[in-house]
């Protein structure tokens, strides 16, 4: 064996560049083992949002919850070559579109495009809706679900699931919705937009709408993209829990199964495009101005007054304000009311008119 001066002759190598170099190799397998570490709690971050979501999220979902839940921000390809070394893919999105379902008789009988694919104008304005089916069961029994959805925030405002697809369904999903929403909606140039389907074209429907104050609009037929918010939530939807159901004994384990889902998407589920934020905290945002945080400067949030009391606030002056409008256009027309002159004088005074023009005519002409 040679002594390192020994060796370091025979190179003919200097002993600085060869510490330079030994202390270069320390460093960067030194380097290596820190990026290998990083990355295995990485992986182990992405295991943890998979199962809470009970799915595999792409990059965009994976980024978004790295951020929101555990304060991480990291690069989309990053997270895609994490993704190929633990050897899990994102979850493949389920077609929706249910080619089966009936059609209104004629086009003349069908409302307008009010929409036109303009979808993001503001909150509670564009309300979407379709329906879509699923099955349960060894049998495979179908179900159907409507849903009404708010196309600015992407909230799922109302749903019902039935076994059978008629009118009753959607005037199910439309009630849960005016129950929980119907102040937030009071407001004029509101839109329902749904497909050309025969239940969203009947007269109940059409006459729902109608006494409500809100504006229908349909789809082209056969146009897809102009019900694409729903459509979106559809496809989002199955590749989440279409395999799921299928799991299901019964109705009712679907229906628990399917409003489990909902409230996470609602309250749970971050979205880039949302400003990382859930649709209903993207709903307070919009309303507020304030981002909803977990704490404010050092005050937690929780000792503060909640986002939804302001709404509810907002919501309660707008409606006194509009019961005051009321009751003064009711006064001016009972006030009208008790000024309006009796049609019989009426007629005596044009008569009267009448016969001084004809008289004056009359001068006129001898």
């Amino acid at each position: 064996y040679f002594s390192e001066s020994a060796l370091l002759r025979m190179c003919k190598v200097s002993r600085s560049s060869f510490q330079q170099r030994k202390k270069s190799r320390l460093q960067e397998e030194k380097r290596l083992a820190e990026k290998k570490k990083a990355n295995d709690e990485l992986k182990e971050l992405l295991r943890k949002i998979s199962k809470k979501l009970g799915y595999v999220p792409g990059e965009r979902g994976f980024k978004v919850f790295l951020w929101r839940d555990f304060g991480i921000n990291v690069g989309r390809k990053l997270i895609r070559r994490l993704m190929d070394e633990m050897h899990i893919f994102a979850s493949t999105p389920k077609k929706d579109a249910y080619k089966g379902m009936a059609k209104h008789d004629h086009p003349c009988t069908a409302p307008d495009n009010l929409v036109n694919q303009n979808f993001r104008i503001a909150p509670r304005k564009i309300i979407c809706t379709d329906i879509t089916y699923l099955y349960f069961g060894v049998l495979r029994t179908t179900i159907y679900l409507c849903v009404f959805r708010d196309a600015y925030t992407k909230e799922i405002l109302g749903w019902a699931l039935k076994n059978l697809m008629t009118t009753a369904l959607i005037k199910e999903a439309y009630d849960k919705m005016m129950d929980k929403h119907g102040k937030e909606l009071h407001n004029p140039s509101v839109v329902i937009h749904s497909d050309q389907g025969s239940q969203y074209l009947s007269t109940t429907f059409k006459q729902i709408l109608e006494d409500d104050g809100f504006l229908q609009s349909v789809s082209a037929r056969g146009n897809s993209q102009d019900n694409a918010p729903v459509e979106s939530f559809f496809s989002r939807m199955k590749t989440a829990v279409l395999d799921l159901v299928a799991l299901c004994r019964n109705f009712e384990q679907s229906e628990q199964l399917i409003e489990g889902y909902i409230n996470s998407y609602n309250n749970e589920i971050y979205q880039l495009d949302l400003a990382g934020l859930t649709p209903h905290e993207f709903y307070l945002y919009c309303q507020t101005g304030i981002y909803p945080c977990d704490n404010y400067f050092g005050l937690k949030a929780t000792k503060m007054r909640s986002l939804e009391s302001i709404i509810r606030q907002k919501l309660a002056k707008a409606e006194e304000k509009a019961r005051k409008m009321r009751e003064i256009y009711q006064e001016r027309s009972r006030a009208s009311q008790l000024l309006r002159k009796d049609p019989l004088d009426i007629t005596i005074e044009d008569q009267k008119l009448l016969m001084r023009v004809i008289d004056r005519y009359t001068k006129h002409r001898d």
